[in-house]
């Protein structure tokens, strides 16, 4: 009985907090890959939390609130909060987004981990329309590389990458240990890298996608002390770091920028992977 009544108090944090996260498990790290770096730039606290994460243009980091029913834009060389972009009122619990990586005709996509649906907006944020979304109710964090969207699929594990209302795979990803929250995509000599994160795994986990398999990299534990829940990730690639979100033990939520290495990594652009495919 007391266990029951445990599990119901964790689920009801989970809920008032609107995260998205289902598990009861103590957070904790791994012991990470020699191979891999992962150095602290820069660590803002917020006045809101910012789930997903996506970098509009190399300028903005954007976040979504699904307390506040809106994706905010951020400075993203100071954290300064800029404005807003209102989510569907049926898209209340909004996890992850992404945009369509043009500055001239931009779309954004958003999840949601309590219905199936992916929402869109070309028109930021006026109309929203919706394509089923190949998670389902499981997706969590979320980005796109040019040619593919990827997410993580917040309950049975694993990411899909698809293309809206187009197809969709499910990849494996059993080195993560538990639920899995965060995504981003970043460049890896000619293919596509990918990092994910987990709401209680306080690790980075980094893979290299070559078009037909997703290998594993290695992992790093996360650059903070004191996590919380880790939730987004976005790749920027105007200055080649990674900003992380994540809520610290006090229930303060955070953006964090860290620079990360990877011993095999070679620098080159997105040019250079689109052309790829």
């Amino acid at each position: 009985m007391k266990y029951l009544l445990l599990v119901l108090v964790f689920a009801m944090l989970a809920f008032a907090n609107n995260d998205g996260c289902t598990e009861v498990v103590p957070g904790s790290s791994l012991q990470g890959s020699d191979d891999i770096t992962l150095v602290l730039i820069n660590d803002w606290v917020l006045a809101e939390k910012a789930l997903g994460l996506d970098i509009f243009d190399g300028v903005y980091i954007l976040g979504a609130d699904n307390n506040l029913d809106i994706i905010q834009a951020y400075d993203a060389a100071t954290c300064a909060p800029l404005g807003f972009l209102p989510l569907d009122p049926a898209n209340g619990s909004c996890f992850g987004l992404a945009w369509n990586n043009d500055a001239t005709n931009d779309t954004y996509y958003a999840d949601d981990w309590a219905n199936s649906n992916l929402f869109f907006t070309d028109d930021f944020g006026s109309t929203w329309s919706t394509y089923p979304n190949p998670a389902g109710s499981s997706a969590r964090g979320m980005d796109f590389d040019g040619t593919d969207y990827w997410t993580t699929n917040g309950n049975g594990g694993g990411l899909w990458r698809f293309q809206p209302g187009v197809g969709e795979q499910n990849i494996a990803i059993p080195e993560v240990p538990t639920q899995p929250s965060g995504v981003t995509v970043y460049p890896y000599g000619s293919n596509v890298g990918v990092a994910v994160t987990s709401y209680d795994t306080h690790n980075i986990f980094f893979y290299e996608w070559d078009g037909a398999t997703l290998a594993f990299i290695g992992s790093a534990p996360c650059p903070v002390p004191g996590i919380g829940s880790s939730y987004g990730l976005a790749y920027s690639e105007d200055n080649g770091n990674i900003y992380w979100s994540y809520r610290d033990a006090a229930y303060a939520y955070h953006i964090a920028e860290f620079s990360f290495d990877l011993v095999s990594l070679e620098q080159t652009s997105w040019g250079a992977i689109k052309s790829s495919f």
